[in-house]
């Protein structure tokens, strides 16, 4: 059985579970504190970041990637599609919500009113939460533009790129 080191409201964990969970792979979860390395966590992952998949005797990092490697081993349900282009336009808008909308409303809101709390950091700062809830509808009024103009954000089924969006949003709520 798969097994991945996870924290629950970090997006890019979310992303590699709900595609465990779509292509029906048993999978234990195991929280770790990331912030807290013990010598095990870092054994896994160096790199002292979550999420680490261990899965066919092997140990995955990076959620991209991770996720990359499952479409490959495991292709059905397909959460890419086939042609170049498809997998392009997949690409750019995980890549969109793994970075630019990590950057300006994720890290901004759920790092300054949840992460430091649970880490011991200190008090949020409201300039931070501020940003992150003003930058906020940039994307939400994108990804409504994107909608407008095709049933899933990639395209016409849904993708990666759904699950990259899920993953971000559900970890404001």
């Amino acid at each position: 059985m798969a097994k991945l080191y996870h924290v629950p409201l970090s997006p890019f964990c979310r992303k590699v579970r709900l595609s465990l969970a779509e292509k029906k792979i048993d999978c234990e979860l195991a929280e770790e504190r990331y912030w807290e390395p013990s010598p095990d966590f870092l054994r896994r992952n160096p790199a002292g970041k979550v999420p680490i998949l261990r899965i066919d005797g092997r140990t995955l990092t990076e959620s991209a990637a991770i996720c990359e490697y499952l479409e490959e081993k495991y292709p059905e349900p397909a959460l890419m599609p086939k042609s170049a282009e498809a997998r392009h336009e997949v690409r750019r808008i995980v890549t969109w919500f793994d970075d630019k909308f990590h950057h300006e409303v994720t890290s901004k809101l759920l790092y300054e009113r949840v992460n430091k709390k649970v880490m011991g950091k200190g008090f949020p700062d409201s300039s931070n939460v501020k940003a992150g809830a003003k930058a906020i509808k940039f994307h939400l009024d994108y990804m409504a533009w994107l909608l407008d103009h095709r049933r899933w954000l990639a395209g016409d089924v849904m993708t990666l790129a759904d699950f990259a969006a899920a993953a971000h949003l559900s970890s404001l709520d």
